[in-house]
């Protein structure tokens, strides 16, 4: 009889001290951040502009340029909380007079630690309204910074692009193994409603060959500063999933770039749906 007492006292003990575990887990636990393993977003919209790394991309039309309509699909998979894999694909079209025709293709892994952001791509560009199509692989890197002021948030980002070829005379567009580097500065500063932001942004960009210039004769890729842009975007969050973005822009560049004026203003609108 003592012996099966002392069992049952050392089963009682043993019981009351998991029941006390249990307890303590329960109080002391924390329900993990649940990332999901994919999400994607799909956005359309109209630039009074085609500009891109300081050059409009359609001068002629009017003498001032053609506007154009876009629409961009981004799938990411979501492979760690702090590493994703993106692939997009981006369609515009020119409009007015313009037959202009480009589908690009992109693919990014980026990295976080903490508020830095780490990228890594590769981007396919295709122009199919030139004859036999025309053409650029491009490789890039971006880092990136959030830093929170308050409510404001502050990114600064740097991105560097390599592109591969083809050359110009081989179905390429841009000189082969030129290169852009691109700064910028983006704020985002909630206003009264938390479904309406001020999103200001300063970029400055630099030329390794991969704009040309018309001060020359004949007009050829150039290196050194390539332009100043500044803009202001207004996002509203129409629902839980979709965004309106209109926004207003200007860049200044010094260097005849390929048919570009010197002080160039724009426009346009965008919506978003996140899934």
């Amino acid at each position: 009889m003592p012996r099966l007492v002392l069992v049952a006292l050392l089963l009682a003990l043993a019981s009351s001290a998991d029941l006390h575990a249990g307890l303590d887990k329960s109080f002391t636990s924390v329900d993990p951040v649940i990332t999901p393993p994919w999400n994607a977003s799909l956005s359309t919209g109209w630039d009074s502009l085609y500009m891109f790394r300081g050059t409009n991309q359609l001068p002629g039309y009017k003498g001032y340029g053609s506007s154009i309509s876009w629409t961009s699909l981004t799938l990411t998979a979501n492979l760690t909380p702090a590493d994703s894999v993106s692939i997009g694909s981006w369609a515009a079209f020119g409009l007015g007079e313009s037959d202009y025709k480009e589908i690009d293709g992109t693919a990014t892994y980026t990295h976080t630690i903490g508020n830095l952001s780490l990228s890594f791509g590769y981007a396919l560009y295709a122009v199919l309204n030139q004859t036999n199509g025309l053409y650029a692989h491009e490789l890039n890197a971006t880092a990136a910074y959030e830093l929170a002021l308050g409510p404001v948030t502050l990114t600064p980002a740097i991105q560097y692009a390599f592109n591969l070829g083809p050359a110009p005379g081989h179905r390429g567009y841009v000189e082969q193994c030129s290169s852009y580097l691109d700064l910028r500065l983006d704020a985002n500063v909630p206003l009264v409603t938390d479904r309406l932001a001020l999103a200001p942004w300063i970029a400055t960009g630099f030329n390794f060959r991969y704009n040309t210039s018309e001060k020359s004769d004949p007009p050829s890729p150039f290196v050194g500063a390539n332009h100043v842009e500044t803009g202001l975007s207004l996002p509203l969050t129409l629902t839980a999933a979709a965004t309106l973005t209109p926004y207003v822009a200007g860049s200044y560049q010094w260097n005849q770039l390929a048919g570009t004026r010197p002080a160039t203003f724009w426009g346009g609108v965008a919506v978003t749906l996140s899934f």
